[in-house]
């Protein structure tokens, strides 16, 4: 059976780290990760992944799940506590062993199955984030959860219920011209979730009014409520401030090594990139006649075309 030996580092994050793992270069882990990118192609043509997983899966992603809430008023966020650590490897083998044989003629085995997730962990539960079938897996395991949880939802009778869940992030919306069942709604993502060995991490549960508020952030993408309740969706001013100081540093030629100047080349298209999607061109009409007049004097009419010919 493969097994991981990996680098372990750790990304900081708001209440403490994130430990994530990575495949080094000795051969065992060259192999290993050979393995893995044949173990995620073969999930990805044989899995149907769950309408309501946002994360990981191709065409999917947080604008679109932030998309799937936007003209509802009432948003309640959840995230599930510790989720890859906490994932219980016999009900994981089991729901593997049902998804990657439905439908299919030529079987993967449950001890197939067991080495697959064995492959991915460093002890006798959880997932080790970093390797390439981890969020696949996450996924799978949370399949049934999904379906069972919005099945429930919809029994409360609210308006245009939605539920989405971006890897551990669960979001759920209504419009408001229901009663608000808050305290019902946490409830039963609580008993759910319950069944699947994980529990929530309360300080991070929150809720938005869009009736008392303009906006609501979720996964990331800012959700505008405008006149006439007209909604736009925006990365909020951080990132296109971020975005618009790091490539006028460009510019200017502000960085020291050749090195470091390629890797924020690289960075600021794929930042521009990630808003243009977001919000399109009209991202600009946020900075102010001084920062526009910088850009105009270094020979250029708006800070697209001035990252364009970086």
């Amino acid at each position: 059976m493969r097994k991981i030996k990996g680098k372990i580092f750790f990304i900081p994050k708001k209440h403490g780290y994130r430990k994530i793992i990575t495949y080094n270069q000795s051969d065992s882990d060259i192999e290993l990760r050979k393995f893995h990118v044949k173990i995620a192609s073969l999930l990805y043509k044989r899995v149907l992944p769950s309408k309501f997983a946002k994360a990981y899966i191709k065409n999917r992603s947080i604008i679109k799940n932030a998309k799937t809430h936007m003209y509802n008023d009432i948003f309640i966020m959840f995230d599930i506590k510790d989720f890859f650590q906490s994932i219980n490897h016999n009900r994981l083998i089991k729901k593997l062993y049902y998804e990657i044989n439905l439908n299919n003629r030529k079987k993967l085995s449950m001890v197939s199955c067991s080495d697959i997730i064995k492959s991915c962990s460093i002890s006798n539960r959880g997932l080790a984030v970093g390797l390439i079938p981890s969020p696949f897996l996450a996924n799978i395991y949370l399949k049934d959860f999904d379906n069972i949880l919005y099945g429930n939802l919809k029994k409360l009778n609210l308006k245009n219920i939605m539920y989405t869940r971006y890897a551990d992030d669960l979001t759920i919306s209504y419009k408001s011209d229901t009663p608000l069942k808050i305290e019902k709604i946490e409830k039963i993502v609580c008993e759910n979730l319950k069944k699947f060995g994980l529990k929530l991490n309360c300080r991070k549960t929150r809720s938005i009014n869009l009736n008392k508020s303009n906006h609501v952030k979720v996964t990331g993408i800012n959700i505008i409520k405008m006149f006439d309740n007209y909604r736009q969706l925006s990365v909020g001013r951080k990132r296109k401030d971020d975005l618009y100081n790091l490539a006028i540093k460009i510019s200017k030629k502000n960085f020291k090594e050749h090195k470091e100047n390629e890797i924020n080349k690289i960075k600021v298209k794929g930042l521009q990139s990630f808003i243009l999607s977001v919000e399109g061109e009209k991202y600009e009409q946020c900075y102010s006649e001084n920062m526009m007049s910088v850009i105009h004097d270094l020979g250029y009419k708006s800070l697209k075309q001035l990252i364009d010919n970086i």
